[in-house]
């Protein structure tokens, strides 16, 4: 006969009815709320009030605690010292609320990414957040210099995080102040490393690379080389490519409504179709080349029995916004006939820079393109004219 374990004998005696688990599970609570009263620092007394009274740690020193019974004051002693207040808990208690405030699922999964990135490990992870002050931020953000290469754009965005995490803890009464508050992100931007700028020129298409793209494409057409010429003509978005749906196309008004975008989600490593990055829907004028890209993908669709509730489709159905990206990076790889390889992102960025460029308002570009007007400026406006059309432009402001 073999000797029982203590847990076999335990689980026995609990199976058998001779101990009763919930007496047990008391028993235990009250041993943990023993020690935690036992650390606690300040007395616990009754006040000339009939209340009871004590302290507890706060910021700058202490806070005072009164309840109506001294069970009640011992039950926010352990209340105080069970809550966790780590950095590492209040961040993804942070997470937590993005998630419910509608967050994408490529959004959450890159806040996780950028935790282990740039807080794992580190001794602010462990640091109660009620004590962490700017200093603290200050050692982090300089350890980390040293032992990473960080864009400052980056830098910018970890910091928003932590600016986050500590307004959560405002919100919850948890800190008074804001720590971050009170750091001058700027001066460690000599500390970063450089992440250079792509010239203008590599960031847009030029005339030559386009026409080259669109031949190249025509030679040997398929669905995602006509999903990439339709990006010429519309700006969309490579998401907003593979969720285009038939129905969306307005042949009686000449008008295509944009109101979905297919997502990756990298937790299931599944695609979906939802609504479009902005949560907007937008309608762009049908022009003579979208009408002719869509007869040609139908016409092909129909001849290989593709044809289905996406426009762009294929054997395998929706065509996936990978299939796309990957379709414009192989057909541009050759470096004798293109700089560098382009993408759909490359394709906005030029459609928008030719419309500011022949004169169409901010406004018009931007609601063409789905962005806000200062992203739209920012990010994808770019100087597309040549040299000739810039002299033109001086010698006709000379006149006046």
């Amino acid at each position: 006969m073999f000797m029982k374990t203590g847990y076999e004998e335990l689980k026995y005696a609990v199976d058998c009815g001779m101990i009763d688990i919930s007496h047990l599970q008391a028993q235990i609570e009250m041993k943990k709320k023993e020690a935690i009263l036992e650390k606690h620092k300040y007395d616990i007394f009754q006040g000339k009030d009939g209340y009871w009274h004590t302290y507890l740690p706060c910021e700058g020193g202490r806070k005072s605690v009164k309840r109506k019974s001294r069970s009640d004051v011992e039950a926010a002693i352990v209340d105080f010292y069970n809550t966790k207040y780590e950095f590492r808990q209040r961040f993804f208690v942070w997470v937590e609320r993005q998630q419910t405030c509608g967050r994408a699922a490529n959004t959450i999964y890159k806040y996780k990414a950028d935790y282990k990135r740039f807080f794992e490990g580190s001794k602010l992870e462990t640091k109660d957040v009620r004590y962490i002050r700017e200093e603290d931020i200050y050692a982090f953000l300089t350890e980390l210099l040293d032992c990473k290469d960080v864009p400052y754009r980056a830098l910018k965005g970890m910091f928003g995080y932590m600016n986050g995490v500590f307004h959560k803890c405002q919100v919850d009464r948890i800190i008074k102040e804001n720590p971050c508050d009170h750091v001058d992100l700027p001066i460690f931007r000599s500390r970063c490393v450089d992440n250079p700028r792509r010239k203008e020129s590599e960031r847009v298409v030029s005339p030559e690379d386009k026409r080259r793209m669109l031949q190249k494409f025509r030679n040997n057409e398929t669905v995602e080389k006509l999903a990439i010429e339709f990006a010429f003509y519309t700006g969309m978005r490579v998401g907003e490519l593979s969720g285009l749906r038939w129905d969306s196309v307005d042949y009686a008004n000449d008008t295509i409504m944009i109101d979905h975008s297919e997502k990756y989600n990298p937790l299931t490593g599944e695609y979906f179709v939802e609504g479009t990055k902005t949560g907007k829907n937008r309608i762009i004028p049908m022009t003579d080349p979208m009408k002719d890209v869509l007869e040609r993908v139908r016409t092909l669709e129909e001849e290989n029995g593709w044809l289905g509730e996406f426009v762009f489709s294929n054997q395998n159905g929706r065509v996936h916004t990978k299939s796309i990206c990957n379709c414009a990076y192989r057909n541009t790889n050759d470096k004798s006939e293109f700089k560098k390889n382009r993408s759909v992102q490359d394709i906005r960025r030029t459609l928008n820079s030719n419309l500011r460029c022949n004169g169409v308002s901010r406004t018009v570009a931007a609601s063409i393109l789905g962005h806000s007007e200062d992203v739209n400026e920012r990010n994808y406006t770019y100087d597309v004219s040549t040299l000739d059309e810039k002299k033109k432009y001086i010698e006709n402001a000379g006149i006046f």
